[in-house]
């Protein structure tokens, strides 16, 4: 049946063109943009990351920026010029990204002739005439349709579950980014590719409960990363510790995952593996040994084997010296160098040290240990004539306290008292 209505009332009554160009007074059009599921493809997850920097900086992503602005330009073409990808992405293309292509290429592929103007009120059904009905309320408001049976509407009355509740936002979103002081961790990742190639370090499938802490490397998509800070103590929705982590990559980037989502990946990744720490830095940790710290080298005492009268005559002789290498390799060929009195010697202990200037230490040790130092000319077996300078008379246990308070800074409150060759501390006057 027809709804008819009067010619005065259809007059006073607006259009749907009025409707929808007037002002949203209610906020109906108001749409929030469109959630992304943690299971969302690829392509949305990376889109969003695009729409992330246009939050933050308030245009798009160009060539012409810094290296992670121009990979997010470039996925940007890459998007804007696949067709094929618009539908997908077009519910999360909050700031119409996509639209400067999309419409060059209708604007192309629409022939101007077939474009003609159409209205909302030229779309009516044949049975009602057109100057019947002029808007949404005429029908909403008439008989008839208040006659129609919608049926039971209790199916879309929710019971025994619980109301959707928008899960929590973290407060940024992690981003790669280029590693400003990558200098400072180049050898780290060095160092554990070769060990890895020679099989000193292993790997593990990574675990969900595995712990996490500073200094340790995985293995996530393909690429070695370091974690080099652990934040502030804080949790996720579920109690979850959660703290944000400085991680490094070994191609020079870096960003600030949460821990969780680090673990996420990790675990999600077929390839993602842990690296198991090796025992020494088992020890270094214990000791408060970072991946900071950089091993400077090793500070050895040894006493000689030599048969020479006169050497054997000088009670504790012992030579306190510096080497990069181990100490093994560094007194191997102890019988045909000078600086070990051209004997062989005996290692009594080692210390080993970071962050250490080795010249500053030579001389502060030196100058310490002036009076009990070797005063002696001895005759090479090449016939020259030789100073030793790195032996000296005084007891191990001396010689291994002065050396770790030089390390530690506390020298400066101690002297040697040079009757009895022991470190004395200083009177305070």
């Amino acid at each position: 049946m027809a709804i008819r209505h009067s010619q005065t009332k259809a007059a006073s009554r607006l259009s749907l063109d009025d409707v929808f160009s007037g002002p949203d007074e209610f906020g109906l059009l108001d749409v929030a943009p469109k959630a992304i599921s943690q299971h969302a493809p690829i392509e949305i997850t990376n889109f969003e990351a695009i729409n992330t920097f246009v939050d933050e900086h308030g245009r798009a992503p160009s060539q012409d920026g810094d290296l992670a602005e121009k990979l997010l330009a470039r996925r940007l073409t890459g998007y804007q010029n696949n067709v094929s990808l618009h539908d997908v992405l077009a519910p999360y293309d909050r700031y119409g990204l996509l639209g400067a292509i999309q419409n060059e290429v209708e604007e192309v592929s629409v022939e101007p002739e077939l474009v003609t103007q159409v209205s909302i009120d030229d779309e009516k059904p044949k049975s009602i005439a057109p100057e019947e009905v002029t808007s949404l309320d005429d029908i909403f408001a008439s008989a008839e349709f208040n006659e129609l049976d919608l049926g039971d509407q209790s199916i879309f009355d929710i019971k025994h579950i619980p109301a959707v509740t928008e899960r929590e936002q973290p407060d940024e979103i992690a981003q790669r980014r280029v590693c400003e002081d990558f200098y400072q961790f180049k050898s780290i990742f060095l160092d554990a590719q070769q060990a890895l190639k020679s099989g000193e370090m292993e790997t593990v499938r990574f675990n969900l409960a595995s712990q996490v802490e500073e200094g340790d490397l995985f293995i996530m998509e393909g690429v070695l990363c370091l974690i080099d800070e652990i934040g502030d103590y804080r949790e996720d929705n579920q109690g979850r510790y959660d703290p944000r982590l400085r991680v490094i990559f070994e191609n020079g980037t870096e960003s600030n995952h949460l821990l969780q989502s680090l673990a996420k990946r990790l675990y999600m990744d077929e390839t993602g593996r842990r690296v198991v720490r090796s025992a020494e830095s088992v020890v270094d940790a214990f000791n408060n040994i970072s991946h900071k710290d950089k091993r400077a080298g090793q500070i050895y005492f040894v006493t000689t084997l030599s048969d020479n009268p006169v050497l054997k005559a000088i009670p504790n002789l012992i030579k306190i010296g510096y080497t990069e290498q181990t100490v093994e390799e560094r007194i191997k060929n102890a019988d045909r160098d000078i600086a070990f009195l051209e004997a062989p010697v005996k290692i009594l202990a080692t210390i080993e040290c970071y962050n250490l200037n080795p010249n500053k230490f030579e001389s502060l040790i030196h100058g310490f240990l002036h009076a009990q130092r070797l005063q002696m000319t001895l005759v090479a077996n090449n016939g020259k004539t030789y100073n030793p300078r790195e032996w000296f008379s005084v007891s191990l246990d001396t010689a291994r306290e002065v050396v770790r308070r030089i390390i530690d800074g506390s020298i400066v409150h101690y002297r040697m008292d040079n009757t009895t060759g022991r470190l004395v501390e200083k009177r305070i006057k």
